[in-house]
């Protein structure tokens, strides 16, 4: 149906109009009305409309024909007809005015929405006599009225979905609204908060001073930023990136402030943890130019002695005496340098997840005794009383024996080096049901308190002095904590300061039963028998002193250089015991071992790998290449003459 809330002329009364002379009145309307350009109509009293202005069959696309009566109905949308159809009826029926929106078709078949309005004119008695209606077309201001809505409740739920805190202030910092994040803050009533100053939020004193500074730019036009401390009302503490911009007026003038605060709590702590994670790195990488420093020095160290006793004996009118003492200085410093590369490699191969416990029944009183026997003399030194205290009962392990008097050797080393001259030094053992702890205790030098968080970290020691008058590399006691943990225990640190001495205790499993056997250390060889002995290795002096020492002993030797040259001399020279340079340039010790098994002749002799490689990984490759054993450089002459002297593959021959 038709009509409008912009009327014309005569139609701008809801009341009754009274007309005199109608005709005339009539003619005149329809004379206004195709000159609107709006859609216009007459009915009778009745609702059966009889005239339409020239813009409704412009714009319907009908005839009179077809409209004559009810014929309105066939422009009308099927489903709102019968709601259209039921107003005009009741408003037929009240002579009250019909004002309704509804679509009609147009004649390219669209519907567009029209706002339509029907006054009814009535006589000096009241009368419906006749209606006069208009129709507007008001689709684009109605999609411009739902674009504007759908707009601002998108714009609405943008901010209730923010995870900020949104307020608009007064430039004096009055809260005027919260728009989102009352909950986020813990406020269930806005209301008592309205028009209190925000500023008064902020607990500490520097917090509400940046606030006030912040809002003083955004009121002078322009941004304010600060980072502040606030505790919601939930109880939670918080800290709040803050953003003051503006709102202008028409003149462009700040008339109003928002305020947008973001939760940065998480972030300052992940923050804080990568700075503390960045000094750690610092501090790690100005701990490895320590490292290295200490290293070149320690390295350096043995090769003057080494130097001097070499020199010592290539001179003229040495004594028995001289030549004993220089001797002596070689082995020792040769043994300092090997305990230092040893410490080395294990820590890298822990680190690395491939060293490989041997573990077997021990007794913690054979660990224990061995490892104060090595300190005894490094004790003596420094006039140190070292005391071994037991428990009453035996205590068994199932542990690497080698490995658990290097852990116990490295803390009664340290302790020695560190304590002092003349002080006490304690190593005891106590049960605690399936756990035994192990203590060494001094009454010297103490650690600092500072140290004793990162004692066992690498490359830490007590001092850095230039006169390194305790040498080592930093190194040993988080050799000792990681092999502690590989066997299942823990190690801790203790001192109450400097002067006040240190304790350190490691705590271990023990067996809940003692073993049936616990195997005993291998008595030493009593003599040496003559073997026959090839040696290759591609540094001529380690060969040829290796075959310079075993002829002394006894033995028949040959030296080689090369892969080549070692297969032509096992060949010629048939050993009964081959020792062989794995890393040989060319062929190389894995490939001359895998060929000197393949000739008939050799094929059952002693095969004994020497090289500076010791993982567990080397170890297996030289097996499967056909190698009986495995020494590390510089080689254990001790092992080497037990073997000479026992090994199972020369007791077959």
């Amino acid at each position: 149906m038709p009509g409008s809330h912009h009327p014309t002329p005569l139609s701008s009364s809801a009341a009754a109009v009274s007309l005199t002379p109608l005709h005339e009145s009539e003619e005149r309307f329809r004379l206004m009305a195709n000159a609107m350009s709006q859609l216009a109509w007459t009915a009778r009293a009745d609702g059966h409309l009889d005239w339409y202005n020239q813009r409704w069959y412009e714009y319907t696309g009908t005839t009179p024909e077809t409209m004559e009566g009810w014929g309105w109905q066939c422009v009308h949308d099927p489903k709102e007809l019968p709601n259209v159809l039921e107003r005009w009826k009741a408003a037929i029926a009240t002579g009250e005015p019909f004002d309704m929106t509804f679509p009609l078709r147009g004649a390219d078949g669209i519907f567009r929405l029209f706002l339509t309005r029907g006054i009814p004119l009535k006589n000096a008695a009241g009368e419906v006599i006749q209606w006069l209606g208009t129709n507007t077309d008001v689709d684009e201001l109605k999609r411009t009225e739902a674009t504007l809505r759908a707009s601002a409740e998108f714009m609405r739920s943008i901010v209730a979905s923010s995870p900020d805190c949104i307020k608009v202030l007064d430039l004096e910092s009055r809260l005027l609204s919260l728009e989102a994040g009352q909950q986020l803050l813990g406020i269930k009533d806005i209301a008592p908060y309205l028009n209190t100053l925000w500023l008064d939020f902020w607990a500490r004193d520097e917090d509400r001073a940046a606030a006030r500074k912040a809002v003083e730019a955004a009121a002078a036009g322009g941004e304010g930023r600060f980072t502040g401390f606030f505790r919601t009302l939930h109880g939670e503490d918080k800290w709040w990136e803050v953003a003051i911009t503006p709102i202008l007026n028409g003149s462009n003038q700040p008339e109003r402030l928002l305020a947008v605060s973001r939760d940065v709590t998480q972030r300052r702590g992940l923050e804080a943890v990568l700075i503390a994670r960045a000094e750690e790195l610092a501090q790690a990488d100005r701990s490895k130019d320590e490292f290295l420093a200490m290293l070149a020095h320690e390295l350096r160290n043995p090769l003057a002695p080494l130097r001097n006793a070499s020199e010592l004996l290539n001179a003229e009118n040495v004594s028995a005496e001289e030549r004993l003492q220089a001797q002596r200085i070689i082995s020792r410093q040769i043994e300092n340098m090997g305990r230092m590369i040893d410490d080395l490699l294990d820590v890298s191969r822990i680190t690395e997840g491939k060293i490989e416990l041997r573990k077997e029944p021990v007794s913690l009183e054979a660990i224990l005794a061995a490892a104060t026997s090595l300190a005894r003399s490094g004790c003596a030194a420094h006039r140190q009383e070292l005391t071994l205290s037991l428990p009453d009962e035996p205590v068994f392990l199932e542990a690497d024996a080698t490995r658990l008097e290097q852990i116990f050797s490295n803390l009664l080393g340290n302790a020695s080096k560190y304590a002092g001259d003349g002080c006490h030094i304690t190593l005891s053992a106590r049960t605690n049901g399936q756990e035994v702890t192990v203590s060494v205790r001094d009454n010297g030098v103490g650690i600092a308190p500072e140290l004793l968080p990162r004692i066992f970290d690498l490359f830490v020691q007590s001092s850095r002095t230039l006169d390194r008058s305790h040498g080592g590399l930093g190194i040993g006691l988080t050799l000792v904590q990681r092999l502690v943990e590989l066997h299942g225990g823990s190690v801790t640190a203790l001192s109450e300061g400097l002067g006040k001495g240190a304790e350190f205790m490691v705590r271990l499993p023990t067996l809940a039963k003692a073993p049936p056997c616990v195997p005993l250390p291998t008595p030493p060889v009593a003599g040496a028998i003559p073997r026959r002995l090839l040696i290759v290795d591609d540094n001529t002096d380690s060969a040829r002193s290796m075959a310079t020492l075993q002829t002394r002993r006894g033995h028949t030797t040959r030296t080689a250089f090369t892969g080549p040259e070692g297969l032509s001399a096992a060949a010629d020279f048939l050993p009964e015991v081959v020792l062989l340079d794995i890393g040989l340039p060319g062929m190389d010790g894995f490939e001359v071992a895998r060929q000197i098994r393949a000739m008939p002749a050799l094929s059952d002799i002693l095969l004994i790998a020497m090289t500076g490689y010791a993982s567990v990984q080397d170890r297996d490759q030289c097996r499967v290449a056909g190698f009986d054993e495995h020494l590390i450089k510089p080689v254990d002459l001790a092992v080497l003459r037990e073997w000479l002297a026992s090994h199972p593959r020369l007791a077959r021959r």
